[in-house]
């Protein structure tokens, strides 16, 4: 199951990727936010999975040093988790810490599949808006605009985010949320991977929207 997760993630992206996991050695939370493919608006016919779940890490580390924090260091085996599971609850259609998929059901049943199944271990999810929308605005959709959401009829296009902006939106959440929060700043904590999988939302106006899981750990567990 693991390899079969894992080369689905490596075929989505594999034609457009702009991100491997050796880059993480390479870069700082500064120099990340940098870089212009990150601050690029998100094509959702092309997402780079391994970039946006980058800047989530990023984002999410840059709260920590904001809070005089060790940062994470990356384990691509939360990574893979973290984006099974997002991928999950888009394809099986639900949204909760337990998952209908046998084998898969909880958390710690996940992390063991990537061989991190000792030491402290926590996750986070979330459901953001894959456009630059505010939650409770009104808002004319692509059926009374021409094929685009707007504040007013016809007026200027909601954009899509940024990498860096996508990032910034659901790493908020989660720090508006106490929970959520507490596992981004818990210091038990040493090892993050995030993983964030695109859907439309058919209840309201097939709107870009994504699935977002982080997982959090003490021991890294397997490299590869």
């Amino acid at each position: 199951m693991r390899t079969l997760i894992f080369l689905a993630y490596l075929g989505m992206t594999a034609s457009l990727l702009a991100w491997d996991v050796a880059d993480y050695e390479k870069h700082s939370v500064t120099s990340f936010f940098k870089l212009e493919e990150v601050n690029s608006r998100i094509d959702f016919e092309k997402i780079d999975y391994p970039l946006l779940n980058a800047a989530v890490f990023y984002e999410t580390n840059r709260m920590r040093k904001a809070h005089r924090l060790s940062e994470f260091s990356h384990s691509p085996g939360l990574e893979r988790a973290a984006f099974g599971h997002s991928m999950d609850m888009v394809k099986r259609k639900f949204f909760s810490h337990n998952s209908p998929v046998r084998g898969k059901e909880t958390m710690g049943k996940r992390l063991a599949l990537e061989g991190i199944d000792t030491g402290f271990r926590g996750e986070n999810i979330a459901t953001s808006f894959g456009i630059e929308y505010e939650a409770g605005k009104s808002v004319f959709g692509p059926d009374q605009n021409g094929g685009y959401f707007s504040y007013t009829h016809k007026g200027d296009p909601i954009e899509n985010h940024t990498y860096a902006g996508l990032a910034r939106a659901v790493v908020k959440q989660w720090m508006d949320s106490p929970g959520h929060r507490a596992n981004i700043l818990n210091p038990k904590f040493t090892f993050l991977g995030t993983g964030g999988y695109h859907f439309q939302k058919r209840e309201f106006f097939n709107m870009d929207n994504f699935q977002f899981t982080q997982n959090f750990a003490s021991v890294k567990g397997p490299a590869n």
